[in-house]
């Protein structure tokens, strides 16, 4: 079980937006006065509950047990190439780059293939858990499958771990995080 204190959790909820929080796998747990944050209040689950409204949010939650596979440069490379190659249909992968609209207009886009779809807007709206035609229409792209294998990427693979984590949480299982990210990409 991961442990928190209350105050990251409320960071996670506040990142990711209240619906759909109770799912998340983590455990609240209260600050001791020893801890280097012994002037920060701390907040047990009922008073998140109170202080957010109608969120609830449970104790304990069981650890998502999807392992998130990590690849370098060369693995992503191929894959892209697969993509091109024939289709996303046909490879069964999409990459899908979590990085801002402003962030991808100055590096460029991975490739022609690789979908945009920003890590707050996966929090925010709970990108996952939509149907799939509200997805598409959201996002200007179909929906991944559950049995595709989806990939994410960033600018140094710490986003696109998250959006992963959200993925996991939604019941993908195929899950791939490039951890070079558009830095090493780029470079």
């Amino acid at each position: 079980m991961k442990l928190l204190t209350s105050h990251s959790l409320l960071a996670m909820a506040l990142a990711r937006g209240i619906r759909g929080f109770s799912s998340f796998p983590y455990e609240i747990v209260k600050t001791h006065a020893r801890s280097s944050r012994a002037n920060c209040p701390t907040m047990t689950s009922s008073t998140y509950s109170r202080k957010l409204g109608t969120a609830r949010f449970m104790s304990s939650f069981k650890e998502n047990s999807v392992a998130i596979k990590q690849i370098d440069k060369k693995a992503l490379h191929e894959i892209i190439e697969d993509i091109e190659s024939t289709s996303r249909e046909e490879s069964g992968y999409v990459v899908i780059d979590v990085r801002n609209e402003d962030e991808i207009a100055y590096t460029g886009k991975l490739s022609e293939c690789v979908e945009i779809l920003p890590l707050p807007l996966i929090a925010q709206m709970g990108a996952f858990s939509m149907t799939e035609e509200d997805f598409e229409d959201s996002f200007g792209f179909a929906k991944p499958k559950q049995d595709e294998t989806i990939i994410f990427t960033c600018k140094a693979g710490i986003r696109s771990m998250h959006a992963a984590q959200y993925a996991a949480m939604n019941g993908y299982s195929n899950l791939i995080n490039y951890t070079g990210g558009a830095m090493d990409w780029f470079r």
